[in-house]
C-alpha cells in the first residue's frame, strides 16, 4: 500500500509494523471465523454407505428465519443475559498499562434500548449486528456497580437466529 494511500485511510502516521499486526490480527480474526462456521454449515454427516434421504429423515425440524429484523424486546433480553454472565463471572481483573495498576472491573447493566439492527452482508439469512443506547454503571475496585450513578453509552451486539430451536440468539 502506498503512503499516500495509507492517509486517506484514516490511519496516517502509523508504522507499518503496527499495520502489519493489524492486518494479521484480521487475519487470525477470519480464520477462527472459518473454522467455526465450517463446523455448523447444516450439511447433514451420514454413516458410509447410507442414503441421504435416511440422513434427511433423522435431521430435527428447522424453524425458518423470520422476515424482518430481531424485535426490540429480544434484543433487550439478549444484552441483559450477556451482562448477567458477565455479573456471575466476577470482577475481571485488568491493568491499566499506562501506570500498571490493577483493577477489578464490574459492570451493572440498568436499561437497554435497540436502535436499529443490519444484516450481516458475509453472514447467512438471520445474522444481524444490533446497536443499542445501553444504561450501565461501572466500577473499577471491585464494588458493587448498582451503587454507582449510570451513564448511558452505545453498544453493539450480534444476533442470529437459531433455526433449530427456533428463537433469536447472541451470535
Amino acid at each position: 500500500m502506498h503512503r499516500h494511500n495509507i492517509r486517506h485511510a484514516g490511519v496516517a502516521g502509523s508504522s507499518a509494523g503496527t499495520i502489519a499486526k493489524c492486518l494479521v490480527a484480521v487475519s487470525l480474526a477470519l480464520c477462527a471465523a472459518a473454522c467455526t462456521d465450517s463446523s455448523s454449515s447444516g450439511a447433514a454427516e451420514t454413516a458410509p454407505g447410507a442414503p441421504p434421504a435416511a440422513a434427511a429423515s433423522s435431521a430435527p425440524a428447522e424453524h425458518p428465519v423470520p422476515a424482518g429484523e430481531p424485535p426490540a424486546d429480544v434484543v433487550r433480553d439478549l444484552i441483559f443475559e450477556e451482562y448477567a454472565e458477565l455479573e456471575k463471572a466476577g470482577p475481571m481483573p485488568v491493568t491499566v498499562s499506562a501506570s500498571g495498576q490493577p483493577l477489578k472491573l464490574r459492570a451493572k447493566l440498568f436499561d437497554a434500548r435497540k436502535e436499529d439492527c443490519r444484516p450481516q452482508p458475509q453472514q447467512p439469512p438471520g445474522h444481524f449486528e444490533c446497536t443499542l443506547t445501553i444504561k450501565l454503571s461501572l466500577t473499577g475496585d471491585g464494588s458493587d456497580p448498582a451503587r454507582e450513578e449510570p451513564s448511558e453509552q452505545g453498544a453493539r451486539l450480534g444476533v442470529k437466529w437459531d433455526a433449530a430451536a427456533g428463537r433469536w440468539i447472541r451470535g
